[in-house]
């Protein structure tokens, strides 16, 4: 298994040509080292990562390097807001599908078991999807983040969306509240505590 790919064979895996790997590398989008030579080499591991982050299909001797992916599902009407919401998030690098509000998205999250759920809130409270979502203890662990009015924001906050991105959302908004919601619903490992001292003072380290 080979660690380090050449330009000339990352163009190959990525289907486009060499100088556009060179320009890709040039501003910063896939990360490269050079060799003692002067010659530009791509980890595996970076290649794939980028291959994720683009939504382009990994190949099979780079299966084992690409990074699992977060599943998000996107709740709306069909559409153009719903097709650029999935698009944003694909680029983004996460996996994504689609599901119009009702059975067919109940039905979508309990096959897919998506990480996230995207939801175009349809009222300040979030509709009858986010109430079903909130209610199945299935889904207690799927973080749930709506897109609505601004005036909404409360409203869908307390009926149990993790954040609230107003539609339609600026460039980047989305993607960042979906990562930050992710990361806020990771398990923490719990934090050692600091030796004691007397009067429940951090105890100091003695010098030696």
């Amino acid at each position: 298994m080979r660690s380090f790919y050449t330009t000339f064979e990352a163009a190959r895996l990525l289907g486009v040509s060499l100088p556009t790997v060179v320009n890709w590398i040039k501003a910063r989008r896939i990360k490269a080292h050079r060799t003692p030579g002067g010659h530009r080499r791509i980890a595996r591991e970076d290649l794939a990562a980028f291959m994720v982050r683009q939504g382009i299909p990994i190949p099979e001797e780079l299966s084992d390097a690409a990074p699992g992916r977060r599943k998000v599902l996107v709740v709306a009407d069909a559409g153009p807001a719903r097709e650029g919401t999935a698009r944003r998030l694909a680029i983004a690098g996460y996996d994504v599908e689609q599901a119009t509000p009702g059975f067919a998205a109940g039905a979508a999250a309990a096959r897919y078991a998506p990480d996230a759920i995207v939801l175009h809130a349809p009222s300040p409270d979030g509709g009858e999807v986010l109430r079903a979502v909130r209610a199945d203890r299935d889904l207690e662990g799927v973080v749930v983040v709506g897109v609505g009015l601004g005036a909404w924001t409360e409203s869908l906050s307390d009926a149990g969306c993790a954040a609230v991105v107003t539609g339609p959302p600026s460039e980047g908004a989305l993607e960042a509240a979906v990562a930050a919601a992710l990361r806020a619903n990771e398990p923490r490992s719990p934090r050692r505590a600091s030796p004691v001292g007397r009067r429940g003072r951090p105890a100091r380290a003695r010098a030696d």
